[in-house]
């Protein structure tokens, strides 16, 4: 082998040393240096690239694009990241039109997508619910004994409900079935198999499961005729058949005649319980529900006592799969019952309480479907190495973006904004690297496609020169340059072959790299060297500065309070009831999610756990502005107008517990009615009473974790007592006519006292004129003292 003469040697290390200080003055990015194979290079940072070209002489071959050229890298040679994003159908959003069938919901309809891994792209969905969507509203009526009062009411609404619908959307069609248990025992008696309302003393057809009456179709006529022609039927229990005849209605499209584009709704209207899954074996019926249809040419359902009960997972993942809803209308006994068994699939399923004779049925109707349409989720089929996750404001109800798949309390036609941000995590096991991934609205046959590519590691054509001079000189002539990568002789490996083989212990450099990566708790590793945050030197790790670890994998803390936190590899790990990244707030904005739905009345931020409120605005949830309204006041008020009405003895309302009821979580307030209120806010209801007196009353309120307490003073304003009245003024009268004569009497006397007074100063000042020649007829003798201090020598006395 040639050997390099020594002048060369040394001006090769000149250029060497000259470049090396020129990357240091460019400040590399030190995640694209460490990475020491093309594979490891491009998942260190989306900027970075492997340069292969033979004659590039840095050292670091992972830098990027422009650092490449720079340092001389053939562009031919570098191998990069290469993520796209293509729009391939983005028609604009569409109502239902008269000629026109399809509507557009969702858009983009389709795009490409080439991930890169490691990497997110984000993608931004938008959705509109469609004004005069088609309606499919499929009516599951419970025909038992005790339903049959309701049946005769559905039959009498024929007309109201083509009203009701025609309101809803021009685009509707009905459809009707019913159901009531399986015909046998324990689910009803055998000697009354043919007449099982013989105990009550009725008499009806015998039990069935379920029967499909009539299929959907814009006839309203046919509709009622379907009800009216409909029979009543009974079973043993409470308990009845209805999940049964729900997935005959889901899983027998044809028969049912739901159509693709339509929103589809069933409307499952009862006053019992369900059987679940695991009942029949009460039967002897051993064989699991097989999703599948049973229904013969009468509308019969024809495995009743061949399969069990479907279980709720079930019904809910085909409820899912074929884009329908499900209202379940029940009576207040078993409500409670049904809210438990809907908030399992709560993106699909709505529940109400139905009057005792289902005379609220129109009304039910309108609402739970104008609840329907006022939410929208999404949700995909991505395989598990693909990460999606959602992120939206719901139009504004949000000060900014929250990671949600879904929105609720939507205003119709309204445009709701989703941004999807797709990340490759790992390659596929089966080498596979295109897919197609639907992103899809739950409810509704409306999507996009995602066309998705991945890129694949990187290439080598490179045929390997074992002996070629300057290959080897690039791996300290032991070993040779290969693809970017030294190959070393036997007795040395490492990335340079600068590592004998008998100090590891390992004969190959991936080995020795392997000691560098840190293990994963599945007995993996790692595919970073030394966590990108140091160098490999023969099997351990040299750190750079502010790294420490074994695998350079820690970092120091960062402001980390002690008495939050503890410090676990770089990271604050908060102590319990804290959290953030420094351990000292909690930025969930689930507790300034406020009563009315809306976080921090959408007047202010979430911070920490508590509400920021935007000038002039204040309290809890913001909800207070000084200058105009209270949120929270207006928001109670119904409901305390509501209650105050119900203690007056002024009727009590249908929709209290609606109205009574706390928009993000369903719950209902408790309230307590005081003599005197003492709250912070005091919020004013104005009513007329059942005197018809404008009467005002106040009340405060509290929420507490989401619980919502009111505490309400209420005003009776009582009419007149005009007797009392009379005598008050009465009394009031006299009172100030005797105040008046004693005044006027104290002023005569005050007036005679100054008159006497001013008479008495003016005698006193009077001069009397005598005449000189006057002489008094009167005489005057005065008793000596003397003789008046001695009384026994006074000549005159007696």
């Amino acid at each position: 082998m040639p050997l390099v003469s020594g002048q060369g040697v040394l001006l090769l290390a000149l250029a060497l040393s000259l470049m090396l200080t020129e990357i240091t003055a460019v400040s590399i990015d030190e995640q694209c240096m460490h990475a020491d194979s093309c594979e490891r290079c491009l998942g260190s940072h989306l900027d970075c690239a492997w340069c292969t070209d033979e004659t590039y002489q840095v050292r670091y071959r992972c830098l990027t694009r422009a650092q490449l050229q720079n340092f001389n890298c053939s562009e031919n040679d570098i191998y990069e990241n290469q993520p796209v994003l293509d729009l391939l159908q983005e028609r604009p959003l569409k109502d239902y039109l008269a000629n026109d069938d399809q509507a557009v919901q969702v858009t983009p309809q389709r795009a490409y997508l080439k991930l890169v891994k490691g990497n997110t792209q984000r993608l931004k969905l938008r959705y509109r619910t469609a004004r005069n969507n088609p309606l499919d509203l499929y009516v599951l009526m419970d025909l038992t004994w005790t339903m049959r009062d309701d049946k005769e009411t559905l039959e009498e609404l024929g007309a109201q409900l083509t009203q009701t619908l025609r309101n809803l959307t021009d685009n509707y069609r009905l459809g009707f079935g019913s159901f009531a248990d399986k015909p046998t025992v324990p689910m009803v008696l055998p000697q009354h198999k043919e007449n099982p309302c013989a105990p009550v003393g009725g008499v009806c057809e015998p039990t069935y499961g379920y029967r499909h009456q009539l299929s959907l179709t814009e006839d309203i006529r046919a509709f009622t005729a379907a009800v009216a022609g409909s029979k009543i039927t009974a079973n043993l229990d409470n308990l009845e058949g209805g999940l049964d005849a729900l997935m005959q209605v889901i899983v027998c499209p044809k028969e049912i005649g739901w159509q693709q584009q339509a929103r589809k709704v069933v409307i499952l209207v009862t006053d019992g319980f369900m059987h679940l899954a695991g009942d029949g074996l009460l039967a002897g019926i051993i064989e699991r529900n097989d999703r599948q249809c049973h229904l013969n040419g009468a509308g019969e359902y024809t495995g009743s006592l061949l399969y069990d009960y479907p279980s709720l997972e079930e019904i809910y993942r085909e409820l899912l799969r074929r884009k329908i809803n499900v209202i379940f209308a029940v009576t207040k006994e078993v409500v409670s019952t049904y809210r438990e068994l809907s908030a399992l699939m709560k993106e699909i399923s709505y529940v109400d309480i139905l009057s005792a004779d289902s005379s609220n049925i129109l009304e039910l109707i309108k609402k739970s479907y104008e609840s329907l349409i006022k939410r929208t989720q999404f949700d995909d089929n991505s395989p598990d190495f693909i990460h999606m996750e959602y992120y939206t404001d719901c139009a504004g109800q949000f000060p900014k973006l929250i990671k949600r798949n879904y929105c609720n309390n939507l205003s119709l036609g309204k445009e709701i904004e989703f941004y999807v941000d797709v990340t490759l995590k790992d390659y596929p096991s089966n080498g596979v690297y295109t897919h197609k991934i639907r992103v899809e609205e739950t409810s509704l046959n409306e999507y996009m496609d995602l066309d998705v590519e991945l890129q694949r590691p990187c290439p080598c054509q490179e045929e390997p020169e074992p002996e070629n001079e300057d290959r080897r000189f690039r791996c300290e002539n032991q070993g040779y340059l290969h693809c970017g990568m030294c190959t070393c002789d036997e007795g040395w490996t490492g990335t340079y072959c600068t590592c004998p083989t008998d100090a590891t212990n390992v004969t190959t450099n991936e080995a020795l790299l392997l000691q560098c990566r840190q293990p994963k708790g599945d007995e993996s590793r790692s595919p970073l060297v030394c966590s990108n945050h140091g160098e490999c030197d023969c099997g351990s790790c040299s750190c750079d500065p502010g790294y420490t670890g074994d695998y350079c994998e820690c970092r120091e803390c960062v402001d980390c309070d002690e008495q939050r936190a503890d410090c676990y590899c770089g990271t604050c790990v908060c102590k319990y009831g804290w959290s953030g990244t420094r351990c000292n707030c909690n930025e969930d904005t689930d507790a300034c999610l406020g009563p009315t739905g809306e976080v921090c009345s959408q007047r202010g931020t979430c911070d920490c756990g508590e509400c920021s409120c935007d000038e002039p605005f204040l309290g809890k949830f913001c909800e207070i502005d000084p200058e105009k309204d209270n949120k929270l006041c207006q928001f109670y008020e119904p409901c305390v107008t509501c209650l105050i009405e119900q203690r007056q003895g002024m009727g009590a309302c249908d929709n209290l517990s609606e109205i009574c009821t706390s928009i993000d979580r369903q719950e209902h307030f408790t309230y307590s009615f005081v003599a005197e209120l003492e709250a912070d806010v005091r919020c004013l209801v104005r009513i007329v009473n059942k005197h018809g007196i404008q009467c005002d009353s106040y009340f405060g309120y509290q929420v507490i974790d989401h619980a919502n307490y009111l505490s309400i003073q209420a005003e009776n304003c009582e009419p007149l007592d005009y007797v009392a009245l009379f005598g008050f003024i009465s009394g009031f009268t006299l009172l100030i006519g005797l105040l008046l004569i004693f005044l006027i009497l104290w002023c005569i006397r005050a007036k005679d006292a100054r008159e006497f007074a001013r008479f008495e100063q003016e005698r006193e000042n009077c001069v009397r004129q005598e005449n000189p020649l006057y002489r008094d007829p009167v005489g005057r003798y005065e008793v000596p003292r003397v003789l008046s201090e001695k009384f026994d020598e006074n000549p005159f006395a007696s």
